[in-house]
């Protein structure tokens, strides 16, 4: 996978800082890296080996505490063979994949916040076909990026920004409680720490969202969901220099930052290729995994409210 195009900046800085944050050395994150590589040797049903770096940020999400490090990698790969209707369309060659990418922008902002978070931006990119986009395919473009984030980032918080100019209400109608439920799941794969939301360039229905959202969210992450008739509480919270000109900061513009991110896509397409094949043997998983794995995905239909923390 070719790494020149870098859309992640500030990864080895945050990985040092957070070392820190947790009292790991060099020396004790690699021992730790080893453990569970060592472990994912005897969990016959993984379908392959992650790399280092892969293993070092489900250590990072899980914050250091092995056994939630363990669910997430299995659930990392079981998520695709518990729920192949969405996992098998999701390749960015996907015509389905294409037209999201034309019709939205889902973009990282190259540099972290000061706290080491990243900083993802949801907006409308062609007014007046969004409702063309189907939901399901945001959430799978938003997984690829992931994975992408998974191999060259460091996972440590997310804050998104949900840009509402150019939505429109056959779109919205789409974010049934059902939508909601299964978006947040990959977060729940992940254990992604969704640290603040900004919803700007807001229209009347925005209370119909927030119904949606507060019905799957604990109290204490709906609390970090900040709402705004305009762009003005981005620049109150986040720096000038993280954010795209469109926002009157000193980054790219979205359209720039969509490109490069498209770019790194096709950068990782023998990736994705992959990810299509890959699927663990469930006749040799061990059977205290399957459980958990059925109740994070929702199999017994009942959709617990996310802890994204």
């Amino acid at each position: 996978m070719a790494n020149e195009i870098n859309i992640f900046h500030n990864p080895s800085t945050a990985r040092s800082s957070i070392l820190q944050i947790y009292d790991k050395t060099e020396e004790s994150l690699s021992e730790e890296v080893q453990k569970l590589k060592d472990w994912m040797k005897t969990q016959h049903h993984l379908p392959e080996m992650l790399d280092d770096h892969s293993v070092e940020n489900f250590l990072i999400l899980n914050k250091f505490r092995t056994e939630r490090a363990k669910k997430g990698i299995d659930m990392y790969y079981s998520f695709r063979s518990k729920l192949p209707d969405f996992a098998g369309t999701m390749n960015p060659t996907c015509p389905n994949m294409k037209q999201v990418a034309e019709m939205m922008y889902y973009v990282p902002l190259p540099k972290m916040t000061k706290e080491m978070y990243r900083v993802m931006i949801y907006k409308s990119r062609i007014k007046g076909k969004i409702e063309q986009v189907d939901p399901y395919d945001v959430f799978r473009m938003s997984t690829n990026l992931a994975e992408m984030r998974l191999k060259q980032d460091i996972m440590f918080g997310e804050v998104i920004i949900f840009d509402m100019d150019g939505m429109t209400i056959p779109f919205l109608s789409k974010l049934t409680p059902v939508y909601a439920a299964k978006t947040m799941t990959v977060y729940k794969v992940y254990s992604l720490p969704l640290k603040r939301v900004f919803i700007v360039n807001t229209v009347p229905y925005v209370s119909t969202l927030m119904t949606v959202i507060k019905a799957f969210l604990k109290p204490k992450i709906f609390e970090r969901i900040h709402v705004c008739k305009d762009t003005s509480i981005l620049r109150e919270h986040l720096p000038l220099e993280m954010l795209p000109s469109d926002y009157g900061g000193t980054e790219k513009s979205i359209e720039q930052l969509h490109e490069l991110t498209q770019r790194r896509f096709r950068s990782y397409q023998e990736r994705f290729d992959l990810l299509d094949e890959l699927r663990v043997n469930e006749s040799l998983r061990p059977s205290e995994l399957e459980k958990e794995n059925d109740e994070i995905l929702g199999f017994h239909g009942n959709f617990k409210k996310l802890d994204i923390d």
